[in-house]
């Protein structure tokens, strides 16, 4: 097969990372958290296919301001189980026999968001039996692959990351319809004050990038490796908090046009946007509707839910902008010279992931400090930097996974570092989020530098 052999010249002995076992091991633990996350959808009085009207089904193809919208969640787990099949189970077995008629349904780059939502011909009963089917496959494939070639190690990795990105997608989509589920974990406000500080940064030269084999993943997006130079700069030690986003509402930032782009103030104005999405007034006090809890304003929770437009708007307020993304990396690997902020080995518990359940204070994580002392690079929220996602020089596409990157460069704004909800084995200092910057559905927040 023609992509065996791409994989093969892509591929070396450092790709493979994970023993048959420890694939084994992610594969069961991801199983438990996907029936954790689905089991709702079992619930007779849920179809499926509910739809928040606000939000809507807006696609990336409605132009380079607009974009965030939703996926039906039934859709979304026969999305899952295709992607398994049509780039693992497909490209290891001869003659795969899929199992789904009408697979092209669930090929997100073949079926508009609407058609999803409106054309429905198998049950939630049939794709929860598609679900299981996958995963039985999946061990089946594994128990017969014993030694795991890199082909193997590579497909399953990229299947398993792919899983954890609509597990993401699935908890805060059941946060935007207003359905619990079992990873959410109440907040506890706690108001002490936070010192919101700025750090002083020394430029210099960096290896940005990945090369394949580096981590425990390469996507095409993040290689290959270049050097380049930052200048100096300061950057604030803790992502933006509520509190400062609620005197960013009271010192009438939602209606000064000064601290908007062209884009982003004929956004607000469009959608008469005056306050973060999830926050609501109550009489002449904001709160923020924690899934269906309705709490007060924190001083030390990171703002969540802000899209691009928003974050670059507070950002100018506070005298500052969003990071560019080669200082944001340049931060997350001590200026070139460490794997991960903290240094060059993964630790447990160093960080705000792994679907702990909800956001925390800005000042948790001490350990996950980089050699600057700037805190939670990784996990808690995602953060937004400056620039569009745009290919590195010598950019090569996946072999497999053709439409990752390509179909976004050039509008789809960069986010870092991942969030509460995201898995360790998929976040590291190179990793390259990217989406629409209307985006304020998913756990997207602020961190600042100024020149």
């Amino acid at each position: 097969m023609e992509i065996k052999r791409e994989l093969n010249y892509k591929l070396n002995n450092d790709s493979i990372k994970f023993t048959r076992d420890q694939i084994l091991r992610k594969l069961i633990k991801l199983y438990q958290i996907n029936t954790k996350l689905f089991k709702f959808l079992r619930n007779e009085n849920v179809t499926g296919y509910e739809l928040d009207v606000n939000v809507g089904v807006s696609s990336e193809s409605s132009g380079i301001t607009l974009g965030q919208g939703t996926n039906p969640l039934l859709w979304e787990l026969g999305h899952i189980c295709f992607f398994y099949e049509y780039h693992c189970f497909n490209n290891i077995e001869n003659n795969y026999q899929y199992y789904v008629e009408d697979k092209e349904l669930y090929d997100s780059f073949l079926t508009s968001r609407e058609y999803r939502f409106n054309y429905r011909p198998y049950s939630k009963c049939y794709l929860f039996s598609y679900f299981e089917y996958i995963f039985q496959k999946s061990i089946a494939l594994l128990f017969f692959d014993r030694k795991l070639d890199k082909i193997s190690n590579y497909l399953f990795m990229l299947v398993i990351l792919h899983n954890h990105m609509h597990c993401e997608s699935f908890i805060f989509t059941q946060k935007l319809l207003g359905f619990k589920n079992e990873i959410y974990t109440p907040l506890t406000v706690d108001n002490f004050e936070i010192n919101f500080s700025y750090i002083k940064i020394k430029g210099g030269s960096f290896i940005q990038g990945n090369q394949e084999g580096e981590n425990n993943f390469s996507f095409d997006n993040e290689m290959p490796k270049f050097e380049t130079f930052v200048n100096d700069f300061s950057v604030s030690k803790y992502c933006v908090t509520e509190l400062m986003v609620l005197n960013f509402i009271l010192d009438k930032g939602y209606q000064n046009k000064n601290y908007w782009c062209t884009n982003g103030w004929r956004w607000i104005n469009s959608n008469k946007i005056n306050k973060p999405f999830y926050w609501i007034k109550d009489e002449d006090n904001y709160k923020i509707n924690d899934n269906g809890i309705i709490r007060n304003i924190s001083h030390n929770l990171p703002a969540s839910h802000i899209s691009w437009f928003e974050a670059n708007a507070i950002c100018s307020w506070l005298g500052g902008r969003l990071p560019t993304e080669s200082e944001w990396e340049y931060l997350a690997t001590n200026h070139g010279n460490s794997i991960y902020p903290w240094g060059n080995k993964f630790y447990k518990d160093i960080g705000n992931l792994n679907y702990s359940g909800n956001i925390c204070c800005v000042n948790n994580f001490e350990k996950g400090d980089n050699i600057d002392g700037v805190r939670q690079l990784f996990g808690n929220v995602w953060e937004w930097c400056q620039e569009a996602i745009y290919p590195y020089d010598g950019f090569k596409i996946d072999p497999v996974y053709k439409e990752f990157s390509y179909p976004f460069f050039g509008f789809k704004k960069i986010l870092r570092g991942g969030s509460w909800a995201t898995p360790d084995i998929l976040i590291n200092s190179r990793y390259r989020n990217a989406q629409m910057p209307d985006c304020r559905i998913q756990f997207t927040g602020i961190r600042v530098v100024k020149n």
